[in-house]
């Protein structure tokens, strides 16, 4: 079978620009016998999207003696839409047909040639019976798998585009679209998941020790090249309100009761401060050590000679006791070659001791000798 092959290059140098082709057969066959034609040796029937198309595809088919050829659009019942084939476009123009087209006569004519000829209805449609002859109109894809790297390809009379994915950008759809740097917080820092701050990348904010998240912990780069949310901030750990001092007042240091603020407390005249004079509010919201209290001058010197009485009754006591225990009883050393052993005695009895793993009273008449210690 013999074919022509046209090359349509428009306005683009076919070294530089890729753009789509379009061919005819100069055979006549009927509609499937055309697709069939065209999906074998170059991608599929003409699908045409805009009239500007239109137009430009009749410029360069030739007319023939029979200048009809078979366009990609057609439809399966008489109340159904003409449809495009591969993309499922309705697309027709408001001045496509042919008049009085299309009539459907019969009920059966389900395909549509393209007009070549000469006069008024030159590039005008008609609805047809689908196995009658006529020439085939082809076109040849120029996008492939890697015309586009994360998009989709979509062509025209003079050049492809890439429509790309969400979040990408390009001419190939190459480059992910990137989000701003994200600055430091002040007290915390963040961290990104994919090491990098483009397109679904998410960073994770983490505030230093006495310092809790603001807000969400977690912003997402998106398609826009924004993130996801207010910025993230680090706001200082609170401690609980010092309740106010009996007899005296505190003041903090930041004008605020919050991590790292340290409240001194003074007492009013006449009145003195028990305690530590200062708290600090630590990481973990918590105050450091007890309270102080203000106390009178009178009752601090009543609570320290009570404290020294105390001290003194103590001390007595002791040292009666020990008094005690040392005239009633005496330690005696006992030693000989084969033993030495210490005897506690009492004016009234010996006290046993062990020897050998065995309780002994230790016999008055034993020649040994005997070293008093007390």
């Amino acid at each position: 079978m013999k074919w022509t092959l046209i090359l349509i290059f428009g306005s683009c140098l076919a070294e530089t620009t890729l753009c789509w082709t379009y061919h005819y057969s100069n055979e006549t066959m009927n509609w499937t016998q055309a697709r069939e034609w065209c999906q074998k040796y170059f991608t599929d029937m003409v699908v045409i999207q805009n009239q500007a198309e239109n137009d430009y595809l009749v410029s360069i088919l030739p007319q023939k003696n029979s200048p009809y050829f078979w366009i990609g659009i057609t439809r399966n019942h008489m109340n159904e839409s003409w449809i495009w084939i591969g993309n499922n476009s309705t697309w027709i123009g408001n001045n496509s047909w042919a008049p009085n087209e299309p009539n459907n006569v019969h009920a059966t004519e389900f395909c549509v040639e393209i007009y070549t000829n000469t006069g008024q209805n030159r590039g005008k449609w008609n609805d047809e019976k689908c196995n009658k002859l006529k020439h085939a109109a082809c076109f040849k894809t120029q996008c492939n798998e890697s015309s586009c790297e994360r998009g989709r390809c979509q062509e025209a009379i003079n050049s492809i585009t890439c429509l790309c994915e969400r979040g990408f950008k390009g001419d190939r759809c190459q480059t992910a679209v990137e989000c701003p740097p994200l600055p430091e917080p002040y007290n915390g820092y963040h961290s990104c998941l994919e090491g990098n701050q483009t397109f679904n990348t998410t960073c994770r904010l983490k505030c230093d020790p006495g310092f809790f998240i603001n807000g969400s912990s977690f912003v997402t780069c998106e398609d826009t090249g924004d993130w996801s949310g207010p910025r993230l901030t680090c706001a200082a750990v609170e401690c609980p309100p010092l309740p106010q001092t009996y007899n005296g007042y505190h003041s903090c240091s930041a004008g605020n009761q919050t991590f790292k603020t340290t409240c001194h407390f003074k007492c009013d005249p006449g009145f003195l401060v028990i305690g530590s004079p200062a708290v600090t509010c630590g990481e973990t919201g918590v105050w450091s050590g007890p309270r102080p209290i203000c106390t009178s001058y009178k009752q601090a010197l009543l609570a320290l000679a009570g404290c020294g009485a105390f001290s003194t009754f103590c001390c007595i006591c002791f040292c009666c006791i020990k008094h005690r225990q040392s005239q009633s009883f005496s330690t005696t050393l006992y030693r000989n070659k084969r033993f030495t052993a210490i005897l506690l005695q009492h004016p009234s009895k010996v006290i046993h001791f062990s020897v050998s793993h065995r309780k002994e009273t230790f016999p008055r008449k034993v020649s040994v000798e005997i070293i008093r210690l007390s």
